[in-house]
């Protein structure tokens, strides 16, 4: 097809040949295979021209339309190979649902327009799972123990800030010491639901000198409804404040402040090029907003 669109288009065997780089005696044994296998002249030739008949009139117009779909095969495929087109199922936590997984999505569809990601909100107790029964090919979630089979590499390590009612006595201070909330009670998801977050907490606590006294019922709207009562406190990622829900107000800790990290989850199986295009988003972004 290739060649039979050359001579056409250049109305010459010799032109044909050299735009293609081949021999003409290789470029009229194309064409002549071409017409056996079709049963049809495709060109009528003379000493000085060549010209289509209406068969190839017709011929041609399909010939190029094939042509254009097969390099357009060729380059989806080759950019599916690099990872920048194709379909990445990513889930992604609570923690980073405020402007991590925002932002991350953002630059990568800026990056690889070609590249569809299909993204769910999960709990982080979920992730392991997802990953290895092949359900997802990529998690953003806090950093914790996984199995073996599953790598991970940090995107992010946030500023926790606490969260408290707006009428709490402390929602006006500028900073405070995590140790005067030791007779206060701490919002926290269920570890079963959310262990790396719940670890981060409960860690920041301890090294504030004090065994935090935790209410593990609540789970999504329900935690931020009791802290905006003042029923308990909370640690919260600081990206929180570009969603803040009603009545709670967030007041940064005095230093050391504690971080959570969190992490980019995925089978160490290398066969999901995308993972790695992300990661190198993810990396470049991090580097230019200070997020590690």
């Amino acid at each position: 097809m290739r060649y039979f669109i050359a001579v056409a288009e250049h109305g010459n065997f010799t032109r044909a040949a050299d735009e293609l780089h081949v021999a003409q005696q290789a470029v009229s044994q194309q064409i002549r295979a071409l017409e056996a296998t079709l049963s049809v002249s495709l060109l009528r030739r003379s000493s000085r021209k060549v010209e289509l008949t209406p068969a190839g009139e017709v011929f041609l117009g399909d010939a190029k339309r094939v042509i254009a779909a097969s390099e357009r095969a060729v380059r989806r495929v080759q950019a599916v190979a690099r990872g920048e087109a194709g379909t990445l199922r990513l889930v992604y936590t609570l923690a980073t649902a405020y402007q991590t997984t925002p932002a991350l999505l953002d630059l990568l569809g800026r990056r690889y327009p070609g590249l569809n990601v299909v993204a769910g909100e999960v709990f982080g107790a979920d992730v392991p799972k997802l990953l290895l029964e092949g359900d997802c090919d990529l998690a953003l979630a806090p950093m914790t123990t996984y199995p073996a089979g599953l790598r991970q590499r940090l995107v992010r390590r946030e500023l926790l800030r606490l969260a408290v009612s707006s009428r709490h006595s402390l929602a006006g201070a500028d900073q405070v010491d995590l140790l005067a909330l030791k007779d206060q009670r701490f919002e926290v998801w269920p570890r079963q639901m959310s262990p790396g977050y719940y670890d981060v907490v409960v860690g920041a606590c301890r090294a504030a000198g004090f065994e935090p006294s935790l209410d593990e019922h609540g789970a999504g709207s329900t935690v931020w409804g009791y802290i905006a009562k003042g029923r308990g406190a909370g640690l919260v990622v600081s990206s929180l404040f570009e969603q803040l829900p009603a009545g709670i107000t967030l007041v940064d800790l005095t230093p050391p402040r504690p971080t959570l990290a969190i992490n980019a989850v995925w089978v160490d199986d290398g066969e999901v090029p995308a993972i790695g295009r992300f990661l190198d988003a993810a990396a470049a972004f991090a580097a230019e907003h200070g997020w590690q």
